[in-house]
């Protein structure tokens, strides 16, 4: 569709369109344009001021309620509006002034001879489409110097909504133009007058589309054995473009454009409307001749499948089919028996096949080999991996293969198959015509044959063993107690051959039950150790209660992050994007480091195997991995002040808490929500949280909208305690941490080499040991005065000696060194003054 003749509208909308097109962008012109009215729509009103989008400038302009030139309590949002633009003196910004509301729409005066060509529907304006950008699915054509026009119309358009229009109809009409779009429409909708006689309508066609690319497709018609062109547009702007695609019905013209004809004025249809085909009901019974080929790509042929049945008369007869006429998309063979309706093409009553679906007779009389297997791997959208029963030979299959409606696989499901070779799978063999089988069933046809199934591993082999290790010395000092100690022994013997032999269990679904299966150590295929959640593949029998050719298929790698570390043991605290803030702890040991344990540290990431020991999970083969927490939370720019309620804290050496909780403080103090926290989010991994700590920390958001606290700092790290005991080179200090009532330090730890004495005061900074992981204290010092008190000065300043009567000490001889000859002492004596301290000479 071209653009609408100007001639058709009034004089005073030309020259409107003449000044208001024009694209003035900045101050200058503003300024000489000073008396140039703008059109544009009220945006947004406040209590005394309002914003005014102008729809040729693209801009967006202040205005004061005093500017508008009528009663401003009536103006809304959307209102259409003409004003001027000037520059204001204080801000230099341009502002809007004299406003005016008009109408949205300039209508022509001339009328206007033309068609319907589409009837326009009632169409609500809440259809999720506003009212500016609506446009009417009816449509009015007419021819003006050769060109041909096609303009929207509503219902609402018609002058006299009571008659019933229809395609073809020829109308009268005025043409109009919304101001604030410069949308074209029909308005003022009349039927021409003295026309008794109905009118021929123009004739719509119908079809399915075909073929559907980018923004064109074809659409195969109803009416004739071929395709027609379409572009994407002609269903009109209100048509959401998912919808169309193959296999949708639609209505239509055709047009001629360059010789070609297209289809325009698309709607689109109810499923079932178009119908190729006039279906004969009966049944009919057949022998496939000719398999689907791959027809040449210049080819129209698309019937290249052949059967042979017998028709009432009882004489022999041939049938063609396609593509799209067989119940499923598995592979029909040679000599296949088949059940089929017949159905004549309408439009030129040819005889085909239809609704054609593979009997069970035909695998008895064609006597085709048939596999059996079990699903060990899928593949949500395409198919999956078939073990097969007879070998140990893994078989690709697809979806489209399993002859089934509404069907449902799960790994561990047994199927029954045939196989086939094609060149587009690399000549390897793939499943097709595949049925689905209960267990019930497929034992019964095995007959007490191997089945092969996958589960998990719900517990291994070595988890007794290492619990019975963890025990025996408590099993040993029984033994010894006990007065039949030869009866014990052999039992002792007994229950160490029944360790040798402990078996793990297999977890395990098929036909849709849950159920467990034993294994023994001796039955591990490819593997020497299996860990908790690995994925198996496993022989079973129906006479055997053991699992048997356990194989290994993928590891279960977790995945933490060290939180505690203590005297070669620990806690982890293990990912889960399930769970956030109910989290098992996962215990572990130094020894369980398959590197260099001396590197680890708090907050690392490791990747780890789980281990299942009476009951409690603990981590195994440990590798230390890249930092990835990063990539799990995104933290937001605010700061917050908040007070720690519960830290990380080692509770017993089997029992910890691996999050700890931190309530936020508004600015008044208030407490406010609680946020959880893990060892990740504190900044100085060493410093030891108590409870009541004031810190500063961050909030990040998971990646299922879970919170944490983040980036936390304590705010002062410095603690306060007295010294309680001293021991040589170490001490401990009165203060509650964790699970003890004291600290530890060592004498290196304190600054400026003094000595400390019970029950000095000193400061000092709580943090975990690098190498046990204890809590300790570092950097002491003492705050309590030197000085000696002052009541002991007093008394020694008030005694007086009596040089005659009281004891003196007389030095006999002067002290040697090991020589003999050089004198012990070289400094000077000085006589002390009574509550002074000396301070020592270096």
């Amino acid at each position: 569709m071209t653009s609408v003749p100007s001639e058709l509208y009034q004089h005073n909308y030309n020259q409107f369109s003449s000044t208001s097109m024009k694209n003035l962008d900045n101050t200058e012109e503003i300024i000489s344009n000073k008396t140039q009215r703008e059109l544009g729509i009220i945006e947004k009103l406040c209590s005394t001021y309002g914003f005014v989008y102008c729809c040729h400038r693209d801009g967006r302009y202040f205005f004061h309620f005093s500017e508008y030139k009528n009663d401003i309590t009536q103006a809304k949002i959307g209102d259409v509006v003409e004003f001027e633009i000037i520059i204001d003196k204080r801000k230099q910004k341009p502002v809007a002034i004299n406003i005016i509301p008009v109408s949205s729409e300039i209508i022509g005066e001339n009328r206007v001879e033309g068609t319907i060509a589409v009837v326009a529907r009632q169409q609500l304006l809440n259809n999720g489409f506003d009212e500016i950008n609506f446009i009417p699915d009816g449509k009015v054509t007419y021819v003006k110097k050769g060109e041909t026009y096609f303009l929207p119309y509503d219902i609402t358009d018609l002058q006299d909504s009571s008659i019933s229009i229809k395609v073809g109809d020829q109308v009268t009409f005025n043409v109009g133009q919304d101001r604030r779009t410069n949308q074209f429409f029909a308005r003022n909708i009349e039927l021409i007058k003295n026309i008794n006689s109905p009118i021929a309508t123009i004739k719509r066609y119908r079809g399915v589309i075909s073929t559907m690319k980018d923004s064109f497709g074809f659409i195969e018609r109803e009416d004739a054995l071929k395709e027609i062109f379409f572009h994407i547009t002609e269903f009109g702007p209100n048509i959401a473009t998912n919808i169309i695609q193959p296999g949708v019905e639609v209505e239509f013209d055709i047009q001629d454009r360059h010789n070609k004809e297209v289809a325009i004025n698309i709607v689109i249809l109810p499923k079932g409307t178009v119908q190729f085909d006039e279906i004969d009901k009966t049944p009919y019974i057949g022998r496939i001749l000719q398999t689907l080929q791959n027809k040449p790509k210049k080819s129209n042929e698309t019937l290249t499948g052949r059967l042979l049945y017998d028709t009432i008369d009882n004489k022999m007869s041939e049938l063609s089919f396609g593509e799209r006429d067989r119940c499923g998309l598995y592979t029909l063979l040679e000599n296949d028996i088949v059940q089929f309706v017949i159905a004549k093409d309408k439009r030129d009553g040819m005889m085909r096949a239809t609704q054609i679906s593979l009997l069970d007779q035909s695998f008895l009389k064609s006597k085709e080999h048939r596999e059996m297997g079990i699903v060990i791997k899928l593949d949500s959208s395409t198919g999956g991996q078939i073990k097969c029963l007879s070998s140990d030979q893994i078989i690709s299959f697809r979806f489209t293969e399993v002859m089934k409606d509404n069907f449902q696989i799960s790994e561990g499901d047994p199927l029954e198959f045939s196989l086939a070779m094609t060149s587009n799978n690399g000549d390897l063999p793939h499943a097709i015509r595949i049925k689905l089988l209960s267990k019930d069933s497929l034992l019964t046809m095995i007959n007490d044959r191997e089945l092969r199934l996958t589960g998990i591993i719900e517990r291994d082999p070595q988890d007794g063993r290492i619990a019975e290790r963890n025990n025996r010395g408590n099993d040993v000092q029984t033994i010894t107690d006990n007065k039949v100690q030869q009866t014990q022994n052999n039992d002792s013997t007994s229950n160490s051959i029944n360790r040798s032999q402990d078996s793990g269990t297999i977890r395990y679904i098929c036909d849709g039950i849950e159920s467990t299966i034993q294994f023994l150590s001796t039955n591990m295929n490819n593997v020497s150790t299996l860990y908790y959640g690995d994925k198996v593949e496993f022989t079973f029998t129906s006479n055997s209660k053991l699992a048997t050719n356990v194989t290994l298929i993928e590891r279960n790698r977790m995945r933490g992050w060290i939180v505690i570390i203590r005297e070669g043991k620990g806690f982890i605290e293990q990912y889960n994007n399930k769970t956030i803030n109910n989290i098992e702890p996962i215990a572990f040991t130094i020894n369980s480091f398959t590197n260099d344990s001396t590197q680890i540290d708090l907050g690392d990431e490791v990747e780890f195997s789980l281990r299942k020991i009476s009951g409690r999970l603990t981590a195994e083969n440990i590798v230390k991995v890249p930092t990835t927490i990063q990539n799990l939370y995104s933290v937001l720019p605010t700061i917050h002040r908040g007070r720690v309620v519960s830290p990380v804290r080692m509770i017993t050496n089997d029992d910890c808490e691996i999050l700890g909780r931190i309530q936020k403080l508004n600015d008044d103090n208030i407490p406010c929500e609680c946020y959880t926290y893990s060892i990740t989010g504190v900044k100085n991994k060493r410093v030891i949280l108590l409870p009541n700590d004031l810190v500063t920390f961050s909030v990040a958001v998971g990646l299922d909208y879970s919170t944490r606290a983040v980036n936390i700092i304590l705010e002062n790290e410095i603690r306060k305690g007295k010294i309680d005991t001293v021991k040589g080179q170490f001490g401990f200090i009165d203060f509650a941490c964790e699970e003890n009532k004291k600290i530890f330090f060592h004498n290196s730890e304190i600054d400026g080499g003094f000595e400390l004495r019970l029950g000095d005061e000193v400061e000092f900074y709580a943090q975990y040991n690098l190498k046990s992981g204890k809590p300790c204290a570092s950097k002491l010092r003492r705050v309590n005065n030197l000085q000696r008190p002052d009541r002991l000065i007093t008394k020694l300043k008030s005694i007086n000696f009596d040089e005659n009567k009281r004891q003196k000490l007389i030095i006999v001889r002067q002290p040697r060194n090991a020589d003999e000859k050089s004198k012990g002492f070289t400094s000077i004596r000085i006589e002390r003054a009574p509550g002074v301290l000396i301070k020592n000479q270096q």
